[in-house]
């Protein structure tokens, strides 16, 4: 699939892999051979411990086993799932079948999580001791931080309670993040978080006190989510927004199931929808998006 990618999208350039600001993690900045990375972009994967689970008649074991071997067929230099590891209420049978599907990923490349409503921190952590990536200090939140050549990818943790669909950052969470982009080196920057944004009850909750911090950094190119189980690519103001959609299932029967593979620079990104089920209309499309400055 992932060879229709249409890398005339990209302006390249030859930035140079430099170190990071340490703030609260310790920090390792991997290189790549060329401005442009691939990266795999999955979201509510919603595994279930129980592998014959199927919800609004799709089997998600099924789907991930689609996605996961067209993944490793494209050979990305890392991968993110963009949280609803688990089916509903996070139990650690379900982390130990994604687990499976993780440990085959990795061998592909580094897999980077975040965790959303259907989670559970606990039960997550004690089948996934050891993730990828630096951690930030956030008691009670799982946060990653990936420096990627000329860009970074910052993971945060939008789980409120298991189960209870609103999301929030918090606080803490919220400074944390606030006192990192002031700080740190100002490079090009992508956030990821599972909820979506609005003002309907099911969603984060502390969004625009989230974009109070974000939408000044301009070193913050885009915000990626998921939850909606749609994918959609939108705008706050000139930030980039982009809605990850689910592999498991959908929510309407004109939407689809699938992943993203996306070629991610400093100037921009093109990404490409890879679809396994529901309606195949968008399978193949490539959408380009160009940061703002």
């Amino acid at each position: 699939m992932s060879s229709r990618i249409n890398r005339r999208c990209f302006i390249k350039n030859s930035t140079a892999v430099v170190g990071a600001v340490s703030l609260g993690v310790t920090e390792i900045t991997w290189a790549s051979p060329q401005d442009t990375c691939r990266w795999a972009l999955l979201s509510d994967t919603h595994i279930s411990g129980d592998r014959t689970k199927t919800a609004r008649g799709f089997s998600m074991t099924n789907n991930l086993d689609a996605v996961v071997s067209s993944v490793i067929d494209s050979r990305p230099c890392g991968i993110v799932i963009d949280g609803d590891i688990a089916f509903s209420t996070g139990e650690v049978e379900d982390y130990r079948i994604a687990r499976e599907y993780v440990d085959k990923l990795s061998l592909a490349a580094p897999v980077y999580m975040a965790l959303g409503n259907h989670d559970n921190l606990e039960n997550f952590n004690s089948v996934f001791p050891e993730t990828p990536g630096a951690k930030a200090p956030v008691k009670g939140k799982h946060i990653t931080i990936i420096n990627a050549g000329s860009i970074r990818l910052i993971l945060l943790d939008s789980l409120q309670i298991t189960n209870y669909t609103p999301g929030l950052l918090g606080y803490a969470q919220r400074q944390w993040l606030d006192h990192y982009l002031k700080r740190s080196e100002p490079k090009p920057t992508l956030i990821f978080l599972h909820h979506d944004f609005g003002e309907e009850d099911s969603k984060l909750q502390d969004d625009l006190r989230f974009f109070r911090i974000v939408q000044p950094r301009r070193e913050v190119k885009a915000v990626f989510y998921g939850h909606s189980h749609r994918y959609h690519f939108s705008k706050q103001g000139d930030l980039d927004l982009v809605n990850l959609p689910s592999t498991a299932y959908h929510f309407t029967s004109w939407q689809s199931v699938g992943w993203v593979s996306a070629e991610i620079t400093s100037e921009g990104a093109s990404f490409e929808y890879c679809a396994v089920g529901g309606g195949m209309a968008d399978d193949g499309k490539v959408t380009c998006l160009k940061w703002r400055r």
